[in-house]
């Protein structure tokens, strides 16, 4: 089954709020200032490089002051980020915690702990099998964790912004964007049918200014600014 996107929210990152709430497998969104797609971008882009453990190389925190909340949805396992700047000048994450729609949650960083991280614990799991803990609840316990915290971190190191006119969709994710407002009705057919082709496979979501290509998509799957 494909994966779904459940949950995406932030604050403080940008105007980006609830952006997305319980999207389907394909969701469309019209942008017809671009804001939402940078925020977006934004979003997705700082959590793959917390996925990748570069929280101290990104550029996308430069704007930025005050705490930064991540909050992303994968088929109803939320990972939760709040990362905070210190008088040093670096970001730390002083909050990290992965809730598992099975009723597990792995608190990584405590809020309110004192003891924040240079860089994220999600990024200790890379993509990867998962080997047998042994018998017994605790070992089934930890290997669904094991499991899902690697799933969450492989979905994130997938992300990359790809032309809705042609794109690979040999990754877990698919973030398409459509620059082009006024499209001909041959080039509107074809992205919306290879839109709906790689949905079934991957989430897909569809950022475009071009409320003619939006209308061609089932209402259901469309959001508008």
């Amino acid at each position: 089954m494909s994966n779904r996107l459940t949950r995406i929210q932030a604050e403080g990152l940008r105007s980006l709020r609830d952006v997305v709430p319980r999207p389907r497998r394909l969701t469309v969104i019209v942008d017809p200032e671009g804001s939402a797609t940078r925020d977006l971008v934004a979003f997705f882009t700082l959590l793959r490089e917390l996925a990748c453990g570069r929280i101290q190389q990104t550029q996308v925190l430069d704007a930025v002051d005050g705490p930064v909340t991540l909050v992303l949805g994968m088929n109803d396992d939320d990972y939760t980020v709040t990362l905070r700047r210190f008088p040093d000048g670096r970001w730390r994450v002083v909050h990290e915690e992965l809730a598992l729609l099975v009723g597990l949650s792995l608190l990584f960083v405590e809020p309110g702990s004192g003891a924040p991280r240079d860089e994220a614990e999600l990024s200790t799991f890379p993509p990867g099998p998962t080997a047998s803990l042994g018998e017994g609840e605790a070992a089934w316990m930890g290997e669904i964790a094991d499991r899902a915290s690697r799933a969450m971190n492989g979905f994130l190191r997938g992300f990359r912004v790809q032309p809705a006119e042609s794109f690979d969709a040999d990754v877990p994710f698919l973030f398409l964007e459509e620059r082009d407002v006024d499209l001909p009705a041959n080039a509107v057919w074809d992205r919306v049918q290879a839109a709906r082709a790689a949905s079934s496979r991957v989430p897909v979501l569809l950022c475009t200014p071009s409320v003619a290509l939006a209308d061609a998509f089932d209402i259901e799957d469309v959001l508008r600014g």
